[in-house]
């Protein structure tokens, strides 16, 4: 059985966003040659719950600016522009994001692996109306 996490479990979903920002946040800041203490990235997201051919399909689209800001002694604003990521930091990024999150998932009981796989564990979240369209909809 698959379930929609991100209406079961609301602060799941927040907690998954959270890591994404902050591990995105921390590679422009350190990029920008500053630190989290003094600098602050920024980003939009807008959570999409459909497919293109209106099937369930959660997902997340989030837009990140192309650098940091950094508060100046007079508390005015300067903004850092930062070159794109290169395909191995992008690599590096992903790889990061997937071992944060999947150790997340598995202490809070959502996520049980093994050495090939990994799976969703879903007994303890009831069966809604939406998870007949939910299976349908994963490959």
């Amino acid at each position: 059985m698959l379930v929609d996490y991100g209406s079961a479990r609301p602060a799941v979903m927040d907690q998954v966003l959270g890591i994404v920002y902050r591990c995105i946040a921390t590679h422009l800041i350190k990029k920008a040659g500053l630190s989290r203490k003094n600098a602050q990235a920024g980003a939009v997201t807008l959570i999409q719950r459909f497919g293109s051919a209106l099937n369930l399909n959660i997902h997340f689209h989030r837009l990140f600016l192309d650098g940091v800001y950094v508060e100046r002694t007079d508390s005015s604003l300067r903004f850092h522009w930062v070159k794109a990521p290169t395909s191995a930091e992008l690599s590096q990024l992903a790889q990061t994001l997937a071992q944060r999150i999947g150790r997340y998932l598995e202490r809070q009981g959502l996520l049980e692996r093994d050495a090939e796989n990994s799976s969703l564990a879903v007994e303890a979240v009831e069966a809604g109306p939406l998870h007949q369209l939910l299976g349908s909809s994963i490959t």
